[in-house]
């Protein structure tokens, strides 16, 4: 089942700015697919974007609280704006 990421995971964790990607001055959008089940996340798969946030994000996403109906699977995409100021 696809839906919100926002309806199923309320309370998200920001993911942090990578040194790497600031010293670099890389920017980019990750879009990730998340699968949740009995309210956490269990999978996290990237689509697109530079590969420097994979970690920062994987490692927001699995502290999402999240909220499915019983042993329910429910898969959301969700894209991660990282900027360079």
């Amino acid at each position: 089942m696809s839906t919100d990421i926002a309806v199923a995971c309320p309370r998200q964790v920001k993911p942090e700015m990578p040194r790497k990607a600031l010293d670099e001055g890389i920017s980019g959008v990750v879009k990730a697919e998340v699968r949740i089940k009995g309210g956490h996340v269990t999978e996290v798969r990237f689509l697109s974007g530079p590969k420097v946030y994979q970690s920062a994000v994987r490692s927001a996403v699995m502290r999402y609280e999240c909220q499915t109906t019983g042993d329910a699977e429910v898969v959301a995409t969700q894209e991660f704006v990282f900027r360079i100021e």
